[in-house]
Order: C-alpha cells, then sequence, then structure tokens
C-alpha cells in the first residue's frame, strides 16, 4: 500500500510538471538573478554620455545570464537624435556591481528606473509605472508561440492581442536565431514579461532594445550585448507589425 502511494505521488508530481512546461510563472530565479546583479565590474568609463551608452558598456561585459531590456523614451518622430533628446553626463566608476552601476546611471538620468524579472534585467521610463496606456505595462491573460525562428515572430501574436497598438522591429544585420524553431505558452503576465522571455531563449547573454518615434515603435533584438550603434534605427532593416 505504501509503494502504491509513492508511486501514486510520483505520478500527480510528473502531470503537473509536464502540464507546467513552456507557462510563465513570472517568478525570478532569485539566485541567478541575485548573482548577476551582484557581479562586480572592473571599470565602466562615459564621457559626455547618454543613458543608452552606459547600458551598451555594461551589456558588453562579459557576465554569464546577463540579459537587459531597454525601453528608450520615445521619440516625438524616428528621425529625432536620441542623443539631441536625452540628458547627458560624466561618470568613473570602479569596482562596482552590476546593481550600483544601474542605480547609477538611472541617478545620471532620473527619466529612467530600473528593474527585475526572471533571469531579465529591465531599464524603462519611470513614467510608464503610472501610464495604464504604456505597451510594455500591459497584461496579457494567455499568449502562444507556435514554431517561431526568432523573436521577431513573437511579435506577430503579440500585434494580434493589441491591434490598435503600432509596433515593429528592426534588426541590426546580426543572427538572431534560435537554435530551433520554439513553442511556448505563457500565461498572466505583461508584455514585457512576454518580451524578456523571447529574448531570454536566445542564449545565455541576451537584449533586447524598444525605441522609435511615435509613429514608428520598435524591437530590436540582440544576442549578446548591444553597440552604441544597435540602438539607432537608421540604416536598419524595419518591419511594421
Amino acid at each position: 500500500m505504501r509503494i502504491s502511494r509513492v508511486v501514486l505521488c510520483l505520478v500527480v508530481v510528473l502531470i503537473a510538471t509536464a502540464n507546467g512546461q513552456g507557462l510563465d510563472s513570472s517568478k525570478p530565479d532569485k539566485g541567478r538573478v541575485k548573482s548577476v546583479l551582484d557581479a562586480k565590474i572592473e571599470k565602466i568609463e562615459l564621457t559626455d554620455a547618454i543613458l543608452r551608452d552606459g547600458l551598451s558598456e555594461l551589456s558588453l561585459k562579459s557576465i554569464d545570464g546577463f540579459h537587459i531590456g531597454f525601453e528608450e523614451i520615445i521619440r516625438e518622430t524616428i528621425q529625432d537624435n536620441p542623443t539631441a533628446v536625452s540628458s547627458h553626463f560624466t561618470l568613473q566608476l570602479q569596482r562596482k556591481t552590476v546593481r550600483e552601476i544601474l542605480d547609477a546611471l538611472c541617478e545620471s538620468d532620473a527619466r529612467y528606473t530600473w528593474s527585475q524579472d526572471g533571469d531579465s534585467i529591465n531599464v524603462y521610463p519611470r513614467a510608464a509605472r503610472e501610464d495604464l496606456s504604456y505597451l510594455l505595462g500591459l497584461k496579457i491573460e494567455r499568449i502562444t508561440v507556435s514554431g517561431i525562428p526568432d523573436p521577431d515572430q513573437g511579435l506577430t501574436p503579440l500585434s494580434k492581442l493589441f491591434p490598435e497598438q503600432q509596433l515593429g522591429y528592426a534588426s541590426t544585420g546580426g543572427d538572431d536565431t534560435y537554435a530551433e524553431p520554439w513553442t511556448a505558452q505563457f500565461e498572466r503576465l505583461t508584455v514585457r514579461q512576454f518580451i524578456n522571455r523571447i529574448a531570454e531563449h536566445l542564449g545565455p547573454r541576451t537584449s533586447w532594445i524598444w525605441q522609435g518615434g511615435k509613429d514608428e515603435r520598435m524591437f530590436t533584438f540582440i544576442k549578446g550585448g548591444f553597440n552604441h550603434s544597435a540602438s539607432s534605427l537608421v540604416d536598419k532593416n524595419v518591419e511594421h507589425r
């Protein structure tokens, strides 16, 4: 009788595990995220820089498990130069943790804040917290990606959920494909969390950017860190959804 009960318990556990595959619980892997945030960076030096420059420098450091999403404050038009409409600062940081660097960067441009979600770190406009219409903060009850070859294709089911929202993606020309087509289902999460999940699946270190003008807003997904130029839409392959 005891053996039967043990077997029954194992079957229940296996069924529960199988049913949970592909579902996003939106609960951070606290150990991994903590280790990334506590990683020490030898030096970051920025002169007459904007926030994007600092995040680029940070993303290019060899930090295992580092995933970052940057949401630029959307400009009036896509032609506006981000450097011309952003706060400038000079910063010298030595032997600081990722957490301390993020704090320093967001203090240098107080329009932004940061948070952690699962394996990802997100930097986004502080004002977005109070904006109920802000795309990345909108809630998703359920979304499925089926056999998608890259995160760009994950935007198709997203655009179907929010047809009134304009979005697209800009390619940097690099390889942003998955190792194999990916199928997954997510429940009860925000758009930001969904973007984190499809970006994280690219590999052990990934970046994504949300940027553009009010009528041309774009996502860019990158394996590894992003260069300063990767966050400019000029001369990039742009596709609207």
